[in-house]
């Protein structure tokens, strides 16, 4: 399940397994924005049909 984002950048959340990925992905990251409260729930709502919850 996948989520398309406009803002701050043309992207696509994607639902990936989370225990797998590494903190240097994070921190070696350039912050570009925010993402709006709209694209938010839309995460929220895939990562939950994602999870089963």
């Amino acid at each position: 399940m996948s989520v398309q984002l406009t803002s701050p950048v043309e992207a696509v959340a994607v639902a990936l397994n989370i225990t797998r990925l590494k903190t240097a992905r994070f921190h070696d990251g350039t912050h570009l924005g925010n993402v709006g409260t709209d694209a938010l729930a839309r995460i929220d709502q895939a990562l939950r049909a994602v999870l089963d919850l």
